[in-house]
């Protein structure tokens, strides 16, 4: 991998991976999923026709590359639901926005208030989560980060009510 796609890559929760495949240190132990199969935080999500890798040897929380989203059990195992959810909804926002991490976030809340998922506190959850980051090349820090995303939060349209 090159430098740039290294510098990528090094980023907490969400890596946009260039590579197009597992890559050597992958896991027997890691699992395709087709759209729709998998099951997080107690729902079935999906993002379009994106598949996704269960990976127990991937170094960050998530990733993403073209048509695959990129999920490591172990490291979403010690998150809230809530924070589950976001991570992959930030990697599905990278399906649809590419290597924009400020639209991915903003796509992952618009996506959990519109689907009920996210709440303020939520909101809360993910903040605490995202504060320690320093920031990057391609990522604002934390702070600043959960400031954007609390903005498309207000703006974002909620759940519609079944009748």
């Amino acid at each position: 991998m090159n430098k740039v796609a290294t510098a990528c890559a090094l980023v907490i929760g969400a890596g946009l991976l260039v590579s197009t495949s597992p890559g050597p240190e992958a896991s027997p132990k890691d699992k395709l999923l087709a759209p729709g199969k998998l099951k997080l935080a107690g729902r079935y999500v999906r993002c379009g026709q994106a598949r996704t890798l269960i990976s127990h040897t991937f170094w960050d929380y998530g990733g993403a590359k073209k048509g695959v989203i990129i999920l490591n059990p172990q490291k979403l195992e010690g998150l809230s639901d809530t924070v589950r959810l976001y991570v992959y909804a930030h990697e599905c926002g990278h399906q649809i926005f590419g290597p924009r991490e400020t639209r991915a976030d903003c796509y992952a809340v618009e996506r959990g208030k519109r689907e009920g998922w996210l709440t303020e506190s939520g909101m809360d959850e993910i903040c605490t989560f995202l504060e320690p980051h320093p920031g990057d090349w391609v990522h604002p820090p934390g702070p600043k980060r959960c400031e954007i995303m609390r903005k498309c939060f207000a703006k974002a349209k909620p759940r519609r009510a079944q009748n």
